[in-house]
Order: C-alpha cells, then sequence, then structure tokens
C-alpha cells in the first residue's frame, strides 16, 4: 500500500484516502488520490482531490473534482467556496 494518512478528521463511509488529511471532514464517496493533501477543509459527497493536490482552508460542494496537481490554499477566516459539480 501507499503512503496515506488521517489525521484529527471526519470521515464518512465510502471514502478512499490515499493521500494525506488532516483537520478536515469528509462526506461519503469522496476519494483523496496518492500524493494529495486535504487540510483545513470541507468536502463534501463524492468529491475527488487528484494525485498532487494541495488544498486548505477550502470547502467543496458536491461532486467537485479538482485535477492533478492543482492547488487551492484560503485563508483561516476566508475559506475558498466551491460550487457543486465543478471542476478545477
Amino acid at each position: 500500500m501507499g503512503d496515506s494518512s488521517s489525521c484529527n478528521s471526519l470521515v464518512a463511509d465510502g471514502c478512499i484516502i490515499e493521500g494525506h488529511v488532516e483537520n478536515s471532514i469528509l462526506f461519503r464517496g469522496v476519494r483523496v488520490h496518492p500524493g494529495a493533501k486535504v487540510k483545513n477543509s470541507i468536502i463534501m459527497q463524492d468529491g475527488e482531490i487528484q494525485s498532487g493536490v494541495e488544498v486548505e482552508n477550502v470547502i467543496l460542494d458536491k461532486q467537485v473534482t479538482i485535477k492533478r496537481d492543482g492547488r487551492l490554499i484560503g485563508r483561516p477566516t476566508y475559506p475558498i467556496v466551491i460550487a457543486k459539480g465543478t471542476t478545477i
């Protein structure tokens, strides 16, 4: 198996975590690919964080995909919010 971890997070059934998740909430069916980092974020149902992506202080609505090697870094007091069904 690959290098994956989850620390201080709420992770629903059906999630696949192959990267790193910290201080976050993942709804059902979320997939975090290898090499991806999710920190201080909320990823709603069926979200996909592809390989090499880094997200921090982000709220993703349902069925959002962040493409390979993307980077979204919000501020703790003003997180980035992405609408349902968006691919970035």
